[in-house]
């Protein structure tokens, strides 16, 4: 029931993370515009002006795209048993779903189909047998089956003295306790010796890889929000126009080559992998925050941050290969059977 539900997921996924990357990189050669007025006239409707409904649809698109392909992994790693995977292919998968159906990705019957199909399977990863799985891989016992209830025995005989009236017997009395005003001493803890900590659960040292890890997610967190701030702080309150960097020049005008529609299409690009980058930052930075904090409690929001700032990182390459390097280590270091058993411990 398991496997055939991720592989569900997993090509359901695939397919809206295709669908999204086409709609957006012929947005301008096919003039998608024309094809979803619908949705654009909504946006404009809701106080956006006609750019700016272009570029929030667009951004859209973006985040389904890389969402979709967070949730192909998310789904092969619940397929292996991996707990965490299963609540990044909830989030990832369930929004994609409901923003397909609501036809995000093309309002036909097919895609609202599709997206029908990835929220439908993915409630089925929260079933009573998949949890009761999910809760036997973590080491709990699975429940007992329910017995159905014994039938009250009906004694048959002759009725007690006192149903008919009759004198009911006394109890017979206690014997007299052999050690009179004794009474058993309540269990106490004992005292912690002096010059000795007490220990307390989930408070220990963190293993090898979960720090390496959570170190890892934290720097590289703090550079990749402090940086992509930076370049939308220069690129919405500087202004950036082709103009400006073909007569003025600076760092990186060099690289900038074509027409002035292919200019303001990459740093269209550019502002909305930077904002995606600045919420990735900050979720990294609390999830590393929580498991130094409250330990073991963080360990499913670090894994599917790190996934997801893995996808985001490899469509931003090359500028994206620092942290791409990043996440692969901190996967790595999450995937060691050091890391899973402490994670695994509640």
């Amino acid at each position: 029931m398991l496997t055939g539900a991720c592989v569900y997921l997993g090509a359901l996924s695939v397919i809206m993370a295709i669908r999204a990357l086409t709609l957006v990189s012929s947005w301008n050669g096919e003039n998608r515009a024309a094809d979803f007025s619908g949705v654009l006239g909504a946006l404009r409707d809701a106080g956006l002006s006609e750019p700016g409904a272009e570029t929030f649809y667009k951004g859209l698109l973006s985040v389904i795209a890389v969402l979709a392909a967070c949730g192909l992994v998310f789904a092969i790693y619940t397929a292996r048993g991996h707990r965490s995977s299963r609540v990044g292919a909830t989030v990832a998968i369930g929004f994609s779903g409901v923003v397909t159906f609501l036809g995000g990705l093309g309002g036909t019957f097919v895609f609202a189909m599709i997206g029908a199909l990835a929220v439908v399977f993915t409630i089925r990863l929260w079933t009573g047998e998949i949890r009761t799985y999910f809760r036997t891989l973590a080491g709990h016992e699975p429940p007992a089956p329910k017995a159905p209830p014994a039938p009250e025995p009906v004694l048959a005989g002759p009725p007690h003295p006192s149903a008919v009236g009759g004198d009911q017997a006394a109890p017979a009395p206690l014997p007299p306790s052999p050690y009179p005003g004794q009474q058993p001493a309540a269990f106490t803890q004992a005292a912690t010796p002096p010059g000795h900590t007490q220990w307390t659960p989930g408070h220990e040292p963190l293993p090898k890889p979960v720090n390496i890890a959570v170190w890892t997610t934290f720097i590289g967190s703090i550079v990749a929000a402090g940086l992509s701030a930076l370049m939308l702080l220069v690129i919405l309150v500087g202004g950036v126009d082709y103009d400006t960097v073909m007569e003025q020049g600076g760092p990186g005008a060099d690289m900038v080559s074509g027409s002035e529609d292919d200019f303001d299409t990459a740093l269209r690009f550019i502002t909305v992998l930077s904002s995606i980058a600045v919420v990735i930052g900050a979720a990294g930075l609390l999830a590393s925050i929580r498991v130094l904090m409250k330990r073991r409690a963080g360990g499913v929001p670090l894994f599917v941050v790190t996934v997801v700032g893995l996808i985001v990182s490899v469509i931003g390459f090359p500028l994206g290969l620092p942290w791409t390097v990043a996440t692969i280590v901190c996967l790595v270091q999450l995937r060691k059977p050091e890391a899973r058993a402490w994670f695994a411990r509640s």
